[in-house]
């Protein structure tokens, strides 16, 4: 009842807010209902002419037909304004390509910005194209070029969201004319998906990006108020008798690998310091007609480039991390369904390190793999002419060995089974875009046939649903999704899952007795709806109700932190599409939220502020704060009682100069503060970039942190019959820094150097054993420990040296660097020259930031050097 009161206020409350808001500032922001917009249109001319040659000069006898269209309006700063140079453009076909001629005029030609960066990197000035070959208004097959040639495509989705990992094969070139740049396309018919139709109708944008003004001119009218780029776009006409032309892509790789570590003499595995391995594989795509596309690998090379940012985590929660490899990376839009931090397909799942760790005698050695092999992977997704959209991925992982040696004796031991993964999501578009309709299903099957790896589910279910209806000209809108999930398998499996950190059912303080060791089975279901205002006009505002139930599980093949929540939201903002003053870009927001478990326990409220304000001197300020009220921690005590927290308040101000500079430098603060209990948190970040010439850049980067947390978890222990929850004063100290450069010798060839050391201290002081952890009072919800140290050990009652835990303080630091040669030495061919070196120190014991930083030079590195090369070629 306490849930469905809150629940109730809440909504009135925001309902009385919206409808204020709506009256009183209509005349402010206008009617939204207004008749549909003149969509702008240009015919395509088919070429009769020889193809042209793409290098950059625009002198070929083809360029001389067709229409150059121009009259561009200007979108940012001044939407809809005139802009303050030329563009034109132009647009050419056959039966197998796109052409595409764009001339930028520039009044001050010596300024045009030919600053050379790395593929998919938006530096200096650039223009481009963008088609919705589907015709769809939700997605779009972008491909830009800089005035220095560097290209960049992305596949292009609503509101503003920009893929960048998809790659296509094409052509293109730069050049420089009198007073102006200019671009030369080539794209292939084969790198786009569109209908079957004998004459078709493309969504059509293109744009042009002046760096020294921070200024986007586009051929079709753009808003920063609408719901999505994509709704706006103008038309491409004329499309007729395109073939229908089975498409094969092959893409053979060899690589060769040397690794190099430190000689451990005896152990047989590590005795020379070093290993060579070699491998090959294949990857392809067939187009199964011009709107489906089957991918597929054989064999595949799923290395990384750039590690992973070091971290040093103190929560019960696992670390999100970035997708990096290509496989994944490329269409992964497709497949996307979350909402919160929760998603129902985390590609990392795929490949990941073994879950299970062999233990080994006195005389024995062990050769752990890094990450499960993956033996292959395929990826079915295209687009019906109706608008149904399909994307089918599986991929297989073999079952992975570890080797244990026992004086020269050899035995396989089994460390993750064979496993199977699907993902299948297909969505329905009504209405040209207004109502969207869709559905997810994953399965995770694992093959288990050792007692041992009963702690991994044998099977894993997840089905989804997902709704997104627009209404009023698109003015408003509902978002909802639903998740379900089925996990099946051993008990003690299924114990583990409900003993985890998610939902930790042996809590003692929950109502009846959750945990049920007998189970082989889990399940539970979430979801999330959103009302709201779109971004047309210059208000926007929603309201949300999410939830997940105790039981639901995603971890398998998705990324889940917790369970057991109902979480009630509501936000409002203000942003100005033109400039004021000495602003470019301001908006402003507002939100709030509560939360509760499924028991109705109250567990917090929070309440934010956020700005950013774009200056005309291009540079640009965000500042955030955060207020959260005293909170009820379900997971603080690792499967304890539920634990009264203090209030915390949280500020951060970040600063970025105009990065079109030679040199230009970001800075930010983070402050986090308690009142109640003294705990505190500053972190400070400061970069410089610096490009001392067009191809070359240099960046430093440096952030520091000191974090003072009173009741930080320290470990559980059992004493005199009792179980007693030890948490601990942390003071702990961080210090990262990035090195970056870049290299671009030519638009084809990079020389890119990532360096990244990272240290952190942490000691603990002032030991607490949590005796009422709902006391009103802070200082009832605990008592002070007589802590002594002992060697390794922390006694926690002089008199009691049974009472002890071991030391928790910390030095950790690591410095993680890579070297990139990439020569794309033909589109879509590439090779690739890499040395990675690792360097890792890990100590039980507190030390100084400087004395961790330097522990790193005795610290012998691990270093990868590897070379691939890989050959694309069309069938």
């Amino acid at each position: 009842m306490r849930v469905l009161k809150h629940l109730f206020f809440a909504t009135i409350f925001v309902n009385m807010v919206f409808a204020s808001v709506k009256s009183e500032f209509m005349a402010t922001v206008g009617d939204s209902s207004q008749s549909p917009k003149k969509i702008r249109s240009y015919t395509i001319t088919r070429l009769t002419t020889p193809k042209p040659n793409i290098d950059g000069v625009l002198d070929d006898l083809c360029w001389k037909t067709g229409q150059w269209a121009g009259d561009f309006t200007q979108w940012y700063p001044k939407e809809k304004g005139k802009p303050s140079q030329k563009t034109e453009m132009k647009i050419l076909y056959d039966d197998e390509n796109i052409y595409v001629a764009l001339r930028a005029y520039d009044n001050e030609p010596e300024k045009i910005l030919r600053i050379s960066g790395r593929r998919d990197e938006q530096v200096g000035d650039f223009m481009g194209v963008c088609f919705d070959s589907y015709h769809d208004h939700r997605t779009g097959f972008e491909f830009d070029i800089s005035a220095a040639g560097q290209k960049m495509d992305l596949i292009l989705t609503n509101p503003m969201n920009a893929d960048v990992n998809w790659n296509a094969v094409w052509y293109a070139k730069a050049g420089l004319e009198d007073s102006a740049w200019v671009a030369e396309m080539r794209i292939p018919l084969s790198q786009l998906r569109f209908s079957n139709e004998e004459e078709q109708t493309w969504g059509l944008h293109c744009w042009r990006w002046i760096d020294r003004l921070k200024e986007e001119d586009d051929w079709e009218v753009q808003e920063q108020n609408s719901p999505g780029m994509l709704y706006l776009f103008g038309q491409l006409n004329g499309i007729k008798g395109l073939k229908q032309n089975t498409r094969i892509e092959l893409t053979p790789y060899l690589t060769g690998r040397l690794n190099t570590f430190e000689k451990e003499p005896g152990n047989p595995y590590r005795n020379s310091g070093k290993n060579w391995l070699g491998s090959g594989g294949l990857d392809g795509k067939i187009g199964l007609s011009s709107n489906f596309t089957f991918d597929f690998t054989v064999n595949p090379d799923f290395g990384q480039v750039e590690a992973d940012p070091s971290v040093m985590n103190l929560t019960a929660f696992e670390t999100f991390f970035e997708e990096k490899r290509p496989f994944f990376l490329e269409g992964k839009n497709i497949f996307d369904f979350g909402f919160d931090e929760l998603n129902v397909f985390y590609t990392r799942r795929i490949g990941h390190a073994p879950d299970y760790q062999p233990l080994i005698g006195g005389n024995e050695y062990l050769k752990m793999p890094d990450k499960t092999t993956i033996l292959d992977a395929v990826k079915l997704s295209g687009k019906t002419a109706d608008g149904l959209s399909i994307g089918v991925l599986q991929s297989l992982t073999s079952d992975e060995p570890a080797l244990i040696n026992n004086e020269g004796a050899e035995r396989r031991v089994t460390v993750e089974p064979l496993t199977n993964y699907f993902v299948g999501r297909i969505q329905k578009d009504f209405n040209a875009g207004a109502t969207i309709l869709g559905g997810i299903l994953t399965a995770t099957n694992r093959f288990i046939n050792n007692d041992y790896l009963n702690f991994m589910n044998r099977g894993a279910y997840t089905g989804g649903f997902d709704l997104l209806h627009y209404w009023n000209d698109k003015e408003y809108y509902i978002n909802a999704k639903l998740v379900g999930s089925v996990i099946q398998g051993d008990k003690n499996a299924i114990t583990a899952l409900q003993t985890s950190s998610a939902r930790y059912y042996q809590r003692p303080d929950l109502a009846g007795n959750r945990l049920d060791s007998t189970l082989t089975s889990l399940s539970g279901q979430g979801g999330k709806i959103i009302v709201g205002k779109s971004n047309m006009g210059l208000w926007r505002y929603s309201t949300s109700l999410s939830w997940r139930s105790p039981g639901l599980e995603l971890n398998d093949i998705g990324f889940m932190q917790t369970s057991d929540l109902l979480k009630q939201g509501n936000s409002i903002s203000y942003s100005i599409n033109e400039p004021i003053g000495i602003l470019n870009l301001f908006s402003a927001g507002i939100n709030q939220s509560n939360s509760w478990d499924y028991e109705g326990n109250y567990l917090s409220s929070g309440f934010g502020l956020s700005i950013y304000l774009g200056l005309n001197n291009n540079w640009n300020l965000t500042s955030d704060l955060n207020y959260s009220t005293p909170n009820l921690d379900t997971r603080i005590l690792r499967g304890g009682p539920a634990m009264k927290m203090p209030a915390l308040i949280y500020y951060d101000l970040y600063l970025n100069s105009d990065n079109s500079k030679k040199i230009f430098f970001t800075s930010g603060v983070t402050i986090q503060h308690s009142a109640e209990n003294g705990s505190e948190l500053f972190s400070y970040l400061a970069g410089i970039n610096f490009r001392p010439l067009n191809t070359l850049y240099l960046s430093l980067n440096a952030n520091y942190s000191k974090n003072t947390e009173n009741l930080q978890y320290v470990s559980t222990i059992d004493y005199n019959n009792n179980t007693h929850y030890i948490l601990g004063r942390l003071e702990q100290e961080t210090l990262g820094l990035t090195f970056r450069i870049d290299w671009n010798i030519t638009s084809e060839l990079s020389l890119q150097y990532y360096g990244s050391p990272f240290a952190t201290i942490g000691s603990f002081v002032n030991f607490k054993n949590i005796t009422n952890p709902r006391a009103d009072t802070y200082t009832d919800r605990f008592t002070i420990c007589n802590s002594k140290k002992i060697s390794n050990e922390i006694m926690l009652d002089e008199n009691y040296t049974d009472a002890k835990i071991s030391n928790p303080d910390f030095s950790f630091s690591q410095f993680r660097s890579n070297l990139v040669l990439r020569w794309e030495y033909k589109p879509g061919s590439q090779l690739f020259i890499v040395w990675a070196s690792d360097m890792t120190n890990s100590l039980s014991y507190k030390t100084s930031l400087s004395e961790a930083v330097t522990d790193l030079t005795k610290i012998f590195p691990n270093n990868i050097f590897l070379v691939k090369f890989n050959y694309w070629f069309s069938i």
